[in-house]
């Protein structure tokens, strides 16, 4: 196990000097057989363990699905490879597609490509399990909790407790003449500072307008990393608009 370890280290540092960016394919389901996710590869095993991440079950659809993807490094599957996969191998699944584009969420790195999934390779923990490692909240145990009651309490005067007359009909997106009942949504009294700079998609779940994110980058704050804009700024470009 040490020399394989060893081994993923040298790969990412020769990648790194020598800055690989091997060109990605789709993948064929017809050379897909049922020996890829038999099991792990080894070198893959040996990441999980140096990163303290959990491997799904190899015999379950989470486990096959992740195995057929590291067993076919470069290649990328769109959604239709999924169901195919699932299809091909008889993968009781309701989502086929979830079996393949939320391997960010178990610490194991994608690429970035739109309805392209695929695992980063040398490997790479994702930035979702990155950032959970050791954290901790920045104070006591009583601090902690005098947070959450703060919390709690926010909720309740602003959302609970205003009583139903004072609730209004808000705009879910400001910046339409939509009228109609698909445009409207119910908001309570606090909603109205947010009101002309945020597209609500739902009562609480709301967005900035671009005039506001476009702002809000201006300023410095913009919610998003440099990647994530990257990658709105391709997916936009990649819509028919006209």
């Amino acid at each position: 196990m040490a020399t394989v370890i060893s081994n993923i280290k040298r790969v990412k540092v020769a990648a790194k000097k020598l800055k690989i960016r091997p060109t990605l394919s789709r993948i064929n389901i017809n050379e897909v057989s049922a020996e890829t996710f038999a099991s792990y590869p080894a070198d893959f095993v040996a990441f999980t363990q140096l990163n303290n991440l959990q491997l799904p079950k190899i015999s379950c659809g989470n486990g096959k699905a992740l195995a057929a993807m590291v067993k076919h490094r470069y290649k990328f599957w769109i959604p239709q490879d999924c169901v195919d996969f699932c299809k091909k191998f008889n993968i009781q699944s309701r989502d086929p597609i979830q079996l393949f584009n939320k391997k960010d969420q178990d610490g194991f790195k994608m690429g970035a490509g739109r309805g392209k999934y695929y695992i980063l390779y040398p490997y790479k923990v994702s930035n979702k399990k990155a950032m959970r490692v050791n954290f901790k909240f920045d104070g006591s145990e009583e601090e902690k909790n005098k947070a959450i009651e703060k919390i709690k309490a926010n909720i309740l005067e602003d959302y609970l407790e205003p009583p139903n007359e004072q609730w209004q009909l808000g705009h879910k997106n400001p910046e339409t003449t939509d009228n109609t009942s698909a445009n409207l949504v119910l908001q309570p009294p606090i909603q109205a500072k947010y009101r002309d700079r945020y597209v609500f998609i739902d009562t609480l779940t709301k967005i900035p307008t671009p005039s506001t994110l476009l702002k809000m980058i201006g300023d410095g704050k913009s919610p998003f990393t440099k990647s994530q804009l990257r990658e709105l700024r391709d997916g936009l470009t990649q819509l028919d608009l006209d």
